[in-house]
């Protein structure tokens, strides 16, 4: 199920005009789903399938140490790509 989540969103995005980057980017603190760019916006996208509401809603998946994990793992691929803003 979660192939198909992940294959349904990089084609949804690619339909609204994004280019997919990186698909299953992995660091040592985790996994981003989907790298996807259009213009200068980059996106980084956890995909979350659910059959139903018995589950809970994706984003209640989404724990606050998923969260940091995801944000460390963009941090890796921004830094790794040259990409990384300077202060």
């Amino acid at each position: 199920m979660g192939r198909w989540g992940e294959d349904h969103a990089r084609r949804y995005l690619e339909g609204k005009g994004y280019t997919v980057s990186a698909t299953n980017y992995r660091s040592r603190w985790g996994e981003v789903d989907i790298v996807a760019q259009q213009g200068e916006e980059l996106v980084f996208v956890e995909v979350k399938t659910r059959r139903g509401a018995g589950f809970g809603t994706p984003e209640e998946s989404v724990t606050a140490t998923k969260s940091h994990r995801l944000i460390a793992t963009a941090q890796d691929y921004l830094q790794k790509n040259g990409l990384e803003q300077s202060p």
